[in-house]
């Protein structure tokens, strides 16, 4: 509940808790919590003598399978062993938890009022639109969390205990300099490739070759010029978006959520910034001049280097962003590619120039009132979901058909015809009342069930429900012939053009292969190389294939590969491997070593929570336990 409020995912006991769920269960191990088996305790497991309650356990459990539920659409397709899986992980984490909360009250860790307070004050969600602590906010919100005050209070003194425990557990973890430096070799190395691109278009379409040749083509590759199975539909969905459309809200609920929201749809003014930095007022004003007189952002950046000074873009920068206040001051004063300057600061002299102007966002009630009205539409449904899905299944359970669902119910039907992509006859998106994961839920079951199955309601993705019926199945057919027979014509020859280059690209990659360079190679079949840019291991570059980049950085120097893409085939051989000197790089290497001290207080934080949970001595009522776990599946 906190981690709704507060952003609780950045605290330390909230990175345990994702870290549990995340592992495998083998790591972790139920071994060493089950211990008197069957015990008769009225907890589901017992923690150095404090209950996990049932209504706890069950309360986290609902959590897990709900996951477990969006991966799975079908229920019928989930592992029987999951369930146990789920109750395992939400056992662990429970005792965890528990275990973290007993060592907090064991070392008389307190937390200050002033810091509570504090916690409370800076917590966004909980701000007006002035940016300051609004108490009726804090109270209408936690009201909506079923939290009283003081329960929420105390949950932030835990919270805080709770990270001043961790934070010091895991302070002292450095990773070792040389674990570093290669960690951060293997980050920033860069390399270079020369490439060879072989495109398809462009290239001399080969002539008709007549019906003969083009029948043989279309038998051989009849599934291209085959049309899916389409199946006629009617669904209806239940879920939060739906049923908000229907429901009634107050002006005082729509301000209330706006005041708690604002901050999403804020956002100060940005611009971007081409900026010069000269030692010298001279300096400053002969490049002023120069840029004045209409010379491009390249022209000065060249003009800056020759003459001692710096220029930098800023793109896209709030006020708040900018290096200087005295150049921010004027920088956002400035009309747009007006050059202005110089401006006397502490670095020097700074020429600037405004190139593009985003506008701050500050949108009013009304601005935002569509936007209100689905958002808290949804999240008020929340609250009456469960009970309007138990009367979908009843509908349906009493033989009810889709169209028979009463409009009362908030629910959002459609009918029509589409393809195992979810598409219409015509080839565009069927307009189903559900998007992302839940609308492919619904196409999925579409085309497992079958014409005068029982409908059987589904829970789906985002807690919503939904139900299918199929009328009518049209199985795939071969198209004739004669109607697709310009498609076929098309397809042959794009399939000549690529059978020449695939030939072309073999050819240069087994020249490399044999001891030529990729450059002898290309120029003795007249084509062109290009070098690229220095390449980064994990960082996409316009207009070089992802996976080329992934198969240069395996390569050795001089060694060749070759990929295919919808445009054509490449072949690139890595002409250079540079090397980065963590002496020169200070950005680079703190990033790296960042990043290990990271990795390394998070296996601190495990292996210290695993410790704690032995420490604990849990006990499980197995009994108990189980129970519960069949309780839920019923």
């Amino acid at each position: 509940m906190l981690s709704s409020l507060r952003h609780f995912s950045g605290t330390w006991p909230a990175r345990i808790f994702f870290l549990i769920l995340g592992a495998s269960f083998a790591s972790w191990g139920i071994a060493d919590v089950v211990r008197n088996i069957g015990g008769d305790h009225g907890g589901v497991a017992t923690v150095d003598g404090h209950d996990i309650t049932p209504a706890a356990f069950q309360e986290e459990f609902q959590i897990g399978w709900r996951r477990v539920m969006e991966r799975f659409p079908d229920p019928t397709r989930i592992p029987p062993e999951m369930r146990h899986s789920v109750a395992q992980q939400t056992l662990d984490k429970l005792v965890t938890q528990q275990a973290l909360a007993d060592e907090v009250k064991r070392l008389g860790l307190t937390v200050p009022d002033a810091s509570v307070r504090q916690s409370v004050f800076s917590t966004k969600g909980f701000q007006g639109p002035d940016g300051s602590f609004s108490r009726p906010i804090f109270l209408q919100v936690l009201q909506s969390n079923g939290l009283t005050e003081a329960r929420y209070l105390d949950l932030v003194r835990q919270d805080l205990a709770q990270n001043q425990l961790l934070g010091a557990v895991q302070a002292s973890a450095s990773p070792p300099a040389l674990l570093t430096n290669l960690v951060f070799t293997y980050m920033n190395e860069k390399r270079q490739a020369d490439t060879v691109f072989l495109a398809f278009n462009g290239q001399t379409v080969p002539a008709d070759p007549g019906d003969a040749v083009l029948e043989r083509f279309y038998d051989n590759n009849a599934t291209r010029f085959t049309a899916p199975e389409y199946r006629h539909i009617k669904a209806v969905v239940l879920s939060p978006q739906t049923i908000g459309r229907t429901l009634s809200l107050t002006d005082t609920e729509m301000k209330a959520w706006y005041a708690q929201h604002l901050a999403e749809f804020k956002a100060p003014e940005k611009r971007s910034l081409q900026v010069i930095t000269a030692s010298s007022a001279t300096v400053a004003n002969a490049l002023a001049s120069q840029w004045a007189d209409g010379a491009s952002w390249e022209a000065m950046q060249a003009a800056a280097k020759a003459a001692g000074a710096t220029a930098v873009a800023l793109d896209d920068s709030a006020r708040s962003a900018v290096p200087s206040p005295e150049l921010a001051k004027a920088a956002f004063a400035a009309a747009l590619d007006k050059v202005i300057g110089p401006i006397q600061e502490p670095l020097g002299y700074q020429l600037v120039r405004v190139t593009k102007i985003e506008p701050a966002r500050n949108p009013s009630f009304a601005d935002l009132d569509d936007t209100i009205r689905q958002r808290l539409g949804a999240e008020r449904a929340a609250d009456v979901i469960d009970a309007r899905a138990q009367k979908l299944q009843d509908i349906f359970a009493g033989g009810a058909k889709i169209d028979e669902v009463p409009a009362d119910l908030g629910a959002a039907g459609a009918a029509g015809t589409l393809d195992a992509q979810g598409n219409t006859l015509e080839g565009t998106p069927a307009p189903l009342p559900a998007k992302g994961e839940l609308r492919q839920q619904i196409i999925a079951a579409a085309f497992k069930a079958n014409p005068g199955d029982s409908i059987q309601p589904t829970e789906g993705a985002e807690h919503a429900w939904f139900a299918v019926a199929v009328d009518s199945v049209t199985k795939p057919a071969l198209k004739p012939f004669a109607q697709v027979r310009g498609q076929v014509l098309a397809d042959w020859q794009h399939d000549q053009i690529r059978h020449a280059q695939e030939t072309e690209a073999a050819k240069l990659l087994t020249l490399v292969k044999q001891g030529q360079t990729l450059t002898n190679a290309a120029w003795g079949s007249g084509l062109t190389v290009s070098r690229t840019p220095p390449l980064e291991r994990n960082r996409p570059q316009d207009g070089i294939p992802a996976e080329l980049i992934q198969k240069i950085f395996a390569l050795k120097l001089g060694q060749a590969t070759m990929v295919e893409t919808n445009a054509g085939f490449t072949v690139s051989s890595v002409a250079a491997i540079i090397t980065p000197d963590p002496k020169t790089d200070a950005d680079g290497l703190a990033q790296a070593k960042t990043g290990m001290t990271n990795a390394l207080r998070d296996d601190v934080f495990l292996t210290y929570a695993q410790a704690l949970r032995t420490a604990a001595h849990p006990t499980v009522n197995a009994k108990a336990l189980e129970g519960l776990i069949q309780q839920d599946a019923e």
